[in-house]
């Protein structure tokens, strides 16, 4: 298979004036750059000249950048794709990574940020080639003289050394043998702190090392082979940062017996703060395209509050107790719910850090159960409380959680109430459990209405609400919203008339309060 030349570039995007561009920024920086207009036309004119590097719109008419991506992966060359990402597309660009992008860059393009990607992806190319020559011929050049095996090994060591991403080599027994100069800047550690000092497992820590042996004897020992498998970790630092890195690994090999393993990790720092300003920009953008369904909210809001004030005045003017006892209830009602309004909107707009204390899980949950409880007997619903025995104390923003909790519970006794679900035995039950790869699990299940198929695609991705005129759609973002910044997520399962289970999964967070995960 010939090698494509690194500086031969295919740029794919149905805008002409971008295509226009980025070519010129191109061509003036030494790059051969073909163009297409399409995804279909794009490969075909990746399939006629092969270059190294691909450059593609992630939302095209016909063939998106995704389509593009997985033809171009199954097809048996070592080229890099870059995925061109606009605002609002979080989700599609992550997609692309974990189907083996390169990078992604977004909209409007900027130079700097388009030559990193660029250079980075070469970087990789470039790395992959050099070690699937190695690997190949590993067998052959141990068999060669002292000569040749000096040489290599003086080119390893160049090759290692001048590497973009860090990569730390360990024995057959998993004592750390190379430690290179990009791993030792992301962590702080100097080599002689490191080599022969420390196994992998004080690197990485056990539970990594002990998930690639088992994957291997599960595989017949050939998984460390696969550059495509990757896992997305934290490794620690010298000054104790947790820092996320995306991590490869495979094994070494001598005449077909294990001889150490070589790890490749790339810091993801920077991904992150793209990741977290892409779901800001989100986020502001959906504030701004519901501002008028607010401004409806609203509108209803001050409606129910002139009724109340003339229900008033009508008890004041026939002296009626009722008539001011009734009046009274729904301006309180209303301001109750556009103080909420106000709340969740401002909860969603407002970027926020958690504040970390250690919390026992247990104890979170049953504030919340007492604190509903009195509403659920209101509706003749069952709340109950069902804990779990031996957690470990959970470092945690406890007001966020609670306000999770509470939204979450709030919720699954509406979808009880004898006029929604159409039964007089409404049951919501909070449970805190553990769960594989998560710390705790808060799960609120009930017997209510449930979800339908098409609505419960919506609950977390617009202002969606199927309370009608009583909700606003952003209890289930906010909830979102803190699980992600816990470094946790939502699940939901839900079945119409039979009920719905929302589960909050929340990792081991920092080890210390106050700390960053």
């Amino acid at each position: 298979m010939a090698e494509a030349n690194l500086r031969h570039v295919l740029l794919i995007d149905d805008e002409e004036g971008i295509r226009k561009v980025m070519s010129i920024a191109l061509r003036d920086a030494g790059y051969v750059v073909w163009t297409a207009e399409s995804g279909e036309q794009g490969l075909e004119i990746f399939e006629r000249e092969t270059p190294a590097l691909v450059l593609t719109d992630i939302k095209m008419p016909g063939m998106d950048g995704i389509g593009v991506l997985r033809r171009i992966k199954e097809m048996e060359t070592d080229s890099e794709v870059i995925i061109i990402t606009g605002h609002g597309e979080m989700e599609l660009a992550i997609s692309a990574l974990q189907l083996e992008a390169s990078d992604f860059i977004t909209k409007p393009i900027h130079d700097e940020a388009l030559f990193l990607a660029l250079k980075r992806a070469e970087e990789k190319i470039s790395l992959k080639r050099q070690l699937r020559d190695y690997t190949e011929n590993l067998e052959r050049k141990v068999r060669e003289a002292t000569a040749e095996i000096l040489r290599i090994s003086d080119f390893q060591a160049n090759l290692i050394d001048n590497s973009l991403d860090g990569i730390v080599a360990g024995d057959e027994e998993r004592k750390v043998v190379i430690f290179n100069d990009s791993a030792q800047r992301l962590t702080g550690y100097r080599e002689e702190e490191v080599v022969g000092r420390i196994t992998l497992e004080d690197l990485y820590e056990k539970e990594i090392v002990d998930r690639w042996l088992a994957r291997q004897r599960k595989e017949g020992d050939h998984s460390g082979d696969d550059f495509g498998t990757h896992l997305d970790t934290t490794i620690r630092s010298r000054a104790g940062e947790r820092i996320p890195i995306r991590l490869t690994h495979t094994i070494l090999r001598q005449k077909g017996e294990k001889v150490g393993c070589v790890t490749f990790f790339q810091d993801l720092r920077g991904i992150r703060r793209l990741e977290r300003q892409l779901v800001q920009s989100e986020r502001l953008a959906a504030t701004g395209q519901t501002a008028a369904s607010i401004a409806h909210a609203i509108k209803n809001i001050v409606g129910g509050l002139k009724g109340g004030m003339f229900v008033v005045n009508k008890g004041f003017e026939l002296s009626n107790q009722d008539y001011l006892q009734d009046g009274w209830d729904m301006v309180q009602r209303n301001i109750s719910k556009i103080s909420s309004l106000a709340m969740d909107l401002l909860t969603f707009s407002k970027e926020r850090k958690p504040e970390y204390r250690l919390a026992e899980a247990n104890e979170v949950a049953a504030e919340v159960v007492e604190l509903l409880k009195k509403r659920a007997e209101e509706f003749g619903i069952n709340l109950s409380l069902e804990t779990v025995n031996g957690l470990e104390p959970l470092a945690m923003d406890v007001s966020g959680i609670h306000q999770c909790l509470v939204n979450l519970v709030s919720n699954a006794i509406d979808a009880c109430r004898p006029e929604i679900c159409g039964h007089e035995e409404g049951k919501v039950t909070l449970q805190i459990c553990r769960h594989p790869g998560w710390a705790v699990c808060f799960e609120v299940k009930d017997n209510g209405c449930g979800i339908s198929a098409e609505d419960k695609e919506k609950i977390f991705t617009t202002f969606f609400s199927t309370k009608g005129a009583d909700g606003t759609g952003l209890g289930l973002l906010n909830v979102q919203k803190i699980a992600q910044e816990h470094g946790g997520c939502i699940e939901v399962e839900s079945e119409p008339a039979k009920g719905s289970a929302f589960r909050l999964l929340l990792p081991s967070g920092p080890n210390r309060e106050g700390e960053q995960p």
